[in-house]
């Protein structure tokens, strides 16, 4: 599969200005060189760096959040986070609203994955798992609409406004098998330059051909019908 081309793709149809990111998780003995093992990064600092270029890898000793390389696996979960201490100190939740989400959270199990690989989609030279965009609204809710073109149906996105990078959109999307959108989090929008506008979303790999395909029929008539605002400029004429 050319990852360059269908890269080019998703961002010309969508009119993204930011690289989509491919996300690979590997087992233990499995390598990938070439990758940047010795930087340490929160996980949504790890994207963000990817977004801009770099190809890097995640591990427990590179991981600088242990609040999201516990959801990753990576790492034991902190007492701390179970019980509510962090977040709540935080100023994000309540003690007894931070122990809750803590206890529902979406999580791959501990040791899952020895790693994980990320690198612009367009410059992978690994098959991905899952693929993370992150750019304004209006994009994601064509993205959005793609993944449903074809059968139908309503998205129920899952958040809890907590570790909206590294399980909203790839936990979740990895154990669901679907497109989940995120608002972002405390975590990401403090240690990272994502814009206020901006939101995220992830999608497994294996269904970016699909989504294209249907993205190409949408792009046919609805797309630019709507970015023209036709309705509403039938209004401002009036």
């Amino acid at each position: 599969m050319d990852y360059r081309v269908l890269s080019e793709k998703l961002n010309t149809v969508l009119g993204m200005e930011n690289q989509a990111v491919g996300i690979k998780f590997l087992k233990e003995n499995e390598v990938i060189p070439g990758y940047d093992n010795e930087n340490k990064y929160t996980f949504c600092q790890f994207i963000m760096k990817a977004r801009k270029g770099e190809k890097l890898l995640v591990t427990s000793d590179t991981i600088a959040c242990a609040n999201g390389g516990s959801a990753l696996g990576l790492l034991p979960i902190p007492e701390k986070l179970m019980n509510g201490d962090f977040l709540s100190h935080l100023g994000t939740f309540e003690k007894k609203g931070a122990a809750n989400t803590m206890s529902i959270m979406p999580r791959f199990k501990q040791n899952q994955f020895s790693a994980i690989a990320l690198a612009p989609l367009k410059d992978v030279d690994f098959d991905p798992d899952i693929i993370v965009l992150e750019t304004v609204p209006e994009q994601l809710m064509w993205l959005s609409l793609a993944t449903i073109y074809e059968e139908g149906g309503r998205h129920q996105f899952s958040s809890s406004i907590s570790n909206g990078t590294c399980v909203d959109i790839v936990v979740v999307p990895y154990l669901t098998k679907k497109l989940n959108v995120s608002l972002g989090c405390y975590g990401c929008r403090n240690a990272t330059n994502i814009p206020d506008h901006h939101l995220l979303a992830g999608f497994p790999a294996n269904q970016l051909e699909s989504i294209l395909d249907a993205l190409d029929k949408i792009s046919e008539k609805a797309i630019p019908r709507t970015r023209e605002k036709r309705a509403y400029m039938r209004l401002m004429d009036k």
